[in-house]
């Protein structure tokens, strides 16, 4: 391991973790945003609840998930666990 790394006191480990979690939500939230960019008000997906395939309309694109109506009722679902269909 970095001898520089094992110098470090507690303060600056605290300190360096905090700003290592910071990027990581940065890149993290990044990326969320780029998924949730790929879909419009209006757009036919498909994703799995409980082991059955749900179709629905995206409704509303919100800050973290999709807002998706279908016959079962709406569901905010992640981005990522949603396919676009024809």
């Amino acid at each position: 391991m970095d001898n520089r790394i094992e110098n470090l006191s507690l303060k600056d480990l605290v300190e360096l973790h905090d700003r290592i979690a910071r990027r990581i939500w940065e890149l993290e939230k990044g990326k969320l945003s780029e998924k949730l960019g790929e879909f419009q008000i209006g757009d036919r997906v498909n994703f799995q609840s409980e082991g059955k395939t749900v179709s629905g309309t995206v409704i509303r694109v919100n800050r973290k998930t999709l807002s998706v109506r279908s016959q079962e009722g709406y569901w905010y679902v992640a981005p990522w666990a949603v396919t676009k269909t024809s």
